[in-house]
């Protein structure tokens, strides 16, 4: 599997500063309609900071998305972030 994201959150607060990672934390992501050959399928937030687009990168199994009874019975872990 190919994830986007390859900063860590402490390497995303050095970049943008910890109030921007603390808002694309606090936001709800959404599907990017990204489905990889594994069956995960990516979602993401984002926020416009000074320094560019702040993504933060989440990742679930096709199976979990459709055996949920709503996204929000989901496990939301970022994988990781992204600064354009």
């Amino acid at each position: 599997m190919t994830t986007k994201g390859n900063l860590t959150r402490a390497q995303a607060v050095e970049i943008v500063g910890e109030a921007a990672v603390k808002a694309v934390e606090a936001k709800s992501c959404d599907f990017t309609n990204r489905v990889m050959d594994d069956g995960m399928v990516e979602f993401s937030s984002s926020v416009t900071t000074e320094e560019g687009v702040l993504t933060a990168y989440y990742y679930q199994t096709q199976a979990d998305v459709d055996a949920a009874d709503g996204l929000g019975a989901l496990d939301w872990e970022i994988e990781g972030y992204e600064v354009v």
